[in-house]
């Protein structure tokens, strides 16, 4: 029997000095007289005696040497294969033993004298030299890797030395990777020592990682401290979502991947809502898009340029766009799901999102192509990453394009057309050739085109310097429909020009770019320090297309320049750290401290005149762009605010089972004031397996300079009599004399107060789990006050007196307008049983959060009574529903993901909560119940390094419920009242949405590494 099992080292000998040396060793042995004919036979009958048991070639082929006296000539690599040899053999012949071992091994031998050349054989028998040989197969290496005290560890990166991919292990700490003998293999994971193995003939691998102090600048939000700390350890949860976990997803983009990956955290796209409908904007814990804080390598990441003014999620904040990172560029995600403000500063009331970027060599190429089951919103994805050494450095550098086409999920539009006479309308229906009721609107995804370009350099300097830098820029082109404008609507439309009437498109510009560059170190004290500067910007430029200014007539263009927005922020952040643990008697008492100076810039710059001026007032004719009305001279904004502040964050490990955690932050504005935050976190081992831990912690949003000074007239859909009507409406500065003469106060920071419990358990070496709940109050919310409708009698009189043109019916304003209150639960359970020989991760998740307004704010002029309705004011039922009820109130995501071997196995399924969107009037009140999406995928390596991957999102192709359709109770049936769905138009409400409208998916995607 023969059990033969081959690892192989790396080849040493280049092609040139292997052919050099045959030359020689033929020279030499033709010279002395080695190779007369027939001495060969002599060497071949002498005998050989062997009894082995899984050796390596080598090995046997030394016992040959010492019996017959032979010298074996080979190249190393040639002999290092991935077998171990078994064999027992008496008194037989070499030439025997040899045809015996180079059969199995497919090598050839020539003798020479008392030589005996290995060589490479062909398939056909033909003898060619080694360094042409084809590489072996490598070989599975498995292993389980630990911490000192033997427990299971997750998430480790496991990759071979200068060569690209790698992968992790699963929660029983367990990896399968291929490599050859002689290779290297680097383990890491934040918070332990890195350790470099080389692979010998054992195949399986026990490794036991030592812990190490962390540099100052190791990123993982919700602690500043030295000592590393992994989920179930922190003080406050903390979820690491891998750039494995990301890809599985089936998403392209980072806001969706996270979606599906952490379950506290929601972003959906939106529908005929202007620029939102280019940006998503995205919720966590069911807190608003400006109440999380952004950071991108532990460094602040800038707000977005746009103000969501529309009716959508997210209604009068101003979030951070995740999808201006190229996918392809992220290592990881970290989602700190805890107040934060006195740690990292303003936004960070429902908590924190990391996205640390990737540094490390090698290339990966990414592509992906899906879409829709009903046959629309096809989407391409190609991205490269290429990791590079600069000295005893990286480079990482990373090039993404993402093409998305727009999806359509319009219903049949029943109203009027040419008139608003019903019968009438038909005649001239007729007259005009029908009329094409299923395709008058583009209610869905917008179109995009993406491009990214991202580096990443960290370059020592000296034994204990690093400089750092990060680059990035994206470019997005948009394209996204309004609201048709019907030949009926002869204040908006020019009949010579759109006699049919028109669809007027939003296309948008959208520039991201930003620049980071530091230097950490350690002083001869052991400070850990690092300096920082950060400068980056987000511009957004709109355009109109297919369109009129209707003032001007016949003479109206029909493509418009409308205006920028831009905002632009500079950060310089000095931070130094150390853990005085060892003077103090402590396991760790780590002390960081800091300031942070920064800088906001916010400009709007007019579009051109005909995109928002009035030619003719007295006609009745609306004037500007029709869908988007430029930025207007009196609009343009050029400002600026800055920001300095200093933290001071201690964390201490007081005693074996108690954690102590306390920070304090003071922030200085420029504009309106100073703000100081604190935080006390706590965590308690009860048991090895268990843990409570708790925080309680204030904190502040400072007012965003783009809420100060945002100002314009756009056309929104407001709900008037019940309906949606297209109306002018006019945001004004909080400052602005209108705003004021409505009663509406200086805008101030917001204030919380958060509170955590939760438990950390692992029952078993492959088992977590996490459970935390939560309540986070907050005051003086800043959101949209109105709208203030024109035909109110408290509101007429402020806009004639102001010179407002009639044109423009509605009127709103930022203010501190409510108090709320949100409270939730985290779960978090995973399992990771070995099945077979493959590994199994199951994962249990979800979140459950109910906001409530505890107090709607009154003024001196407007005292906060509500109506017969619910009405108040300036904040009616349909503006609390955005508040309350427009998120799901819980999420829960199952899944399971099998890896054996070459092949790979994927499902998860996703229950998204009810939502709920409000009329003004309570009848018209609607509800979508909750639903689930099923998301499954194979994936099969076809290559060691390149692996396809072919799923479905939303695998049974659901839908949200369709809004209803009202009637208005007149006769004996009552008529059709069309209220919610815009007479037909919407199938699905654009108000409140779980999951978006657009059904099934299906992708192909591949991923390769070089």
């Amino acid at each position: 029997m023969r059990n033969i099992a081959l690892l192989r080292s790396p080849f040493w000998l280049s092609a040139m000095k292997y052919a050099v040396l045959q030359l020689i060793l033929a020279v030499l042995f033709a010279v002395i007289g080695y190779a007369a004919p027939g001495h060969s036979q002599g060497v071949l009958d002498r005998e050989v005696t062997l009894n082995i048991k899984e050796k390596k070639l080598e090995y046997v082929l030394s016992k040959i040497e010492e019996q017959t006296k032979v010298v074996f000539v080979f190249s190393p690599k040639l002999i290092q294969s991935h077998r171990l040899v078994t064999i027992s053999k008496s008194k037989e012949k070499l030439s025997v033993i040899l045809d015996e071992l180079t059969g199995y091994l497919n090598l050839d031998y020539e003798v020479v004298g008392d030589k005996v050349i290995l060589k490479r054989q062909h398939a056909d028998n033909a003898s060619v030299e080694p360094e042409a040989a084809p590489a072996f197969t490598p070989v599975p290496i498995t292993g389980k890797i630990t911490n000192a005290k033997g427990e299971p560890l997750s998430g480790v990166s496991i990759v071979v030395k200068d060569k690209a991919g790698g992968t992790s292990t699963n929660a029983n700490g367990v990896f399968t990777i291929d490599a050859n003998e002689g290779d290297v293999l680097i383990i890491s994971i934040i918070g332990f020592k890195s350790r470099e193995i080389t692979i010998g003939s054992q195949h399986e691998l026990n490794i036991s990682m030592e812990e190490a102090v962390a540099e100052l600048t190791t990123v993982m939000v919700g602690s500043r401290s030295l000592r590393p700390r992994t989920n179930v350890e922190s003080p406050v949860p903390v979820d690491v979502i891998s750039s494995k976990d990301l890809l599985a997803t089936g998403q392209i983009e980072p806001a969706q991947q996270i979606q599906f990956t952490a379950p506290s955290f929601v972003s959906n796209r939106q529908t005929i809502a202007d620029g939102t409908d280019h940006i998503d904007p995205a919720s966590l814990r069911g807190l608003g898009p400006d109440q999380v804080l952004v950071l991108v390598n532990g460094k602040r990441r800038y707000n977005t340029a746009l103000v969501n003014i529309n009716g959508t999620v997210g209604k009068g904040s101003v979030g951070t766009d995740l999808n201006s990172i190229p996918a392809s560029s992220i290592e990881r995600i970290e989602v700190l799901r805890d107040g934060a403000a006195s740690q990292y500063g303003s936004d960070a009331i429902a908590g924190v999102i990391n996205v640390v970027l990737k540094k490390k060599t090698g290339t990966q190429v990414f592509t992906h192509a899906g879409q829709q089951y009903a046959g629309d919103g096809a989407n391409l994805q190609l991205g490269v990453n290429h990791g590079l050494k600069l000295g005893k450095g990286v480079l990482n550098l990373t090039a993404e394009i993402r093409r998305r086409e727009p999806t359509n999920r319009a219903g049949e539009f029943l109203g009027t057309v040419f008139s608003n006479n019903a019968s009438q309308d038909s005649a001239l229906i007729a007259q005009n050739g029908g009329w094409d009721r299923k395709n008058n609107m583009y209610i869905g995804n917008s179109k995009q085109l993406n491009a990214y370009a991202e580096a990443n350099l960290e370059l020592p300097i000296s034994a204990n310097t690093k400089f750092y830098a990060t680059g990035m820029y994206s470019f997005r082109k948009g394209k996204a429909a309004g609201f048709y404008r019907y030949p009926k609507q002869t204040t908006q439309v020019v009949a010579q020009l759109y006699p049919r009437g028109f669809l007027p498109y939003i296309e948008s510009e959208i520039n991201d770019h930003s620049l980071l560059a530091g230097i950490k170190g350690k002083t001869a004290s052991a400070w850990n320090w690092d300096v920082s500067s950060v400068y980056g910007g987000n511009q957004f430029r709109f355009d109109v297309s297919n369109s009129n200014n209707a003032s001007m007539g016949v003479n109206s263009p029909t493509d418009f320049y409308c205006g920028k927005l831009a905002f632009r922020q500079s950060t310089t952040n000095v931070d130094f750290s150390k853990d005085l643990g060892s003077k103090l008697n402590l396991s760790s008492f780590n002390v960081a401290i800091g300031a942070e100076a920064r800088f906001d810039m916010f400009k709007i710059t007019p579009g051109q005149e005909e995109s928002w001026r009035n030619y003719d007032p007295n006609s009745g004719k609306v004037g500007g762009a029709q869908v988007f009305p430029g930025y207007q001279p009196s609009n343009a904004v050029d400002e600026t605010r800055s920001v300095v502040s200093t933290y001071v964050d201690v964390e201490s490990d007081i005693t074996e089972k108690f954690l102590v955690n306390v920070a304090g932050r003071f922030e200085h504005y420029s504009d309106f004031g100073n703000a100081l935050a604190g935080k006390l976190a706590l965590r308690y081992k009860l048991l090895d397996a268990l843990s409570i831990r708790g925080a309680i912690s204030n904190g502040f949003r400072a007012p965003s300079i783009h809420q100060y000074y945002f100002n314009n007239t756009s056309t929104q859909f407001q709900i008037v009599g019940g309906s949606l009507s297209p109306s002018n409406t006019l945001t004004v500065r909080n400052n602005d004399p209108i705003a004021k003469a409505l009663g509406i106060p200086d805008l101030k920071e917001e204030t919380s107060v958060n509170y955590s419990l939760g438990i950390t358990s692992k029952p078993g070496r492959n088992v977590s789990l996490t459970i935390d709940a939560y309540r986070i109050d907050i005051r003086n919310r800043i959101l949209l006050a109105g709208p203030f409708r024109r035909s109110n009698p408290a509101v007429g009189p402020v806009l004639n007196n102001a010179g407002i043109p009639p044109d423009v019916q509605v009127v709103q304003a930022f203010s501190n307008i409510i108090d709320t209150k949100t409270q939730g639960l985290d779960v978090i359970l995973s399992v990771s049983p070995q099945v077979g020989k493959g590994n199994l991760d199951l994962t249990l998740a979800a979140n459950f959060n109910e906001t409530t307004i505890k107090k709607v704010k009154g003024t001196e002029n407007i005292p906060a009574v509500p109506d017969s309705l619910g009405n108040y004011f300036f904040f009616d039922r349909a503006e609390q529903s955005r508040v309350e009820l427009a998120n799901p109130k819980n999420k829960i995501s199952a899944s399971a993901n099998y890896q054996y071997n070459k092949i790979g196995a994927m499902i998860r399924a996703t229950r998204f909560g009810a939502v709920s969107s409000w009329n003004i009037n309570p009848q018209l009140d609607e509800t979508y119940e909750a639903k689930i999406i099923t998301d499954a995928s194979v994936s099969y390596s076809v290559h060691p390094r390149v692996r396809v991957t072919i799923g479905a999102n939303n695998l049974f192709d659901v839908y949200p419920d369709k809004l209803k359709w009202f009637r208005d109770g007149k006769g004996d049936k009552g008529n059709i009242y069309y209220s919610n769905t815009s007479d037909g138009r919407f199938v699905y409400s654009r108000n409140a949405t779980q999951f978006g409208m657009n059904g099934g998916y299906y992708y192909i995607s591949l991923s390769a590494n070089f």
